[in-house]
């Protein structure tokens, strides 16, 4: 443990921890813009699906 103090302490140690961390909450971001996106975009397009063959039936 004490080794970990002494690499947190120098620069490139630091440097390699905030680069883990912005890298996991970067990955988290994306993750969960996909969860959303991969409900919400086939929802779109069955709704849209279904205006467009309704104004086609009407015509």
């Amino acid at each position: 443990m004490l080794k970990l103090g002494k690499i947190l302490k120098n620069k490139k140690g630091q440097s390699a921890v905030e680069y883990i961390i912005v890298a996991a909450g970067l990955m988290g971001a994306f993750l969960s813009f996909y969860v959303l996106y991969s409900h919400l975009v086939p929802q779109q397009f069955d709704q849209g699906a279904r205006v467009i063959l309704t104004d086609y039936n009407t015509n």
